[in-house]
């Protein structure tokens, strides 16, 4: 097994472990005329369990939360889901629709970010196949062109955007 293999599973495994949280990061998928995808993300994680225990027993405040250089990169069937620590997900539906979405905190989750300091500050790019019919987005830039140039982008800077696009492709 090379080590490149190696780093990049455990990478994944702690990214998987819903402990970190992306921070600072470009993230993309590639859509394949077919369905398929590839995606990547690079950038910096905070774990925020460990964040969150620093503090206590010594009055309660929290520490300064350990951040991380991640790089995960890999590849999907159609159809085949994604779930990227419940930050980003993509599920293909009965009717073959694919829903790429990003996951949801909840008031608490996202109270403790802000205790804890944590500030996105990121890209999301979405590359999709002339043949496939975008149902909907909320992308900050589309391609231009006709579609035929660039990416459906999302510039990510706080914990109330949530990166959303609805794809059918031929079958």
């Amino acid at each position: 097994m090379s080590l490149r293999l190696l780093a990049t599973g455990a990478c994944a495994a702690l990214l998987l472990t819903a402990c970190l949280v992306p921070e600072r990061f470009t993230a993309r998928i590639a859509f394949a005329a077919d369905g398929s995808y590839a995606y990547s993300y690079a950038g910096t994680a905070v774990h925020t369990l460990t964040a969150g225990q620093m503090g206590k027993g010594s009055g309660g405040e929290a520490g300064s939360p350990k951040r991380y250089d991640l790089s995960v990169e890999g590849k999907r069937q159609r159809a085949q889901a994604l779930d990227l620590a419940g930050v980003l997900r993509v599920r293909t539906g009965p009717d073959g629709v694919l829903n790429l979405q990003a996951g949801k905190l909840d008031d608490k989750e996202k109270a403790s970010m802000a205790r804890l300091g944590i500030k996105l500050d990121g890209t999301l790019s979405v590359t999709v196949p002339i043949s496939a019919e975008v149902i909907a987005h909320n992308a900050t830039t589309t391609p231009s062109f006709f579609g035929l140039i660039g990416t459906y982008a999302w510039k990510i800077d706080s914990l109330e955007q949530r990166p959303q696009i609805v794809i059918r492709f031929k079958q």
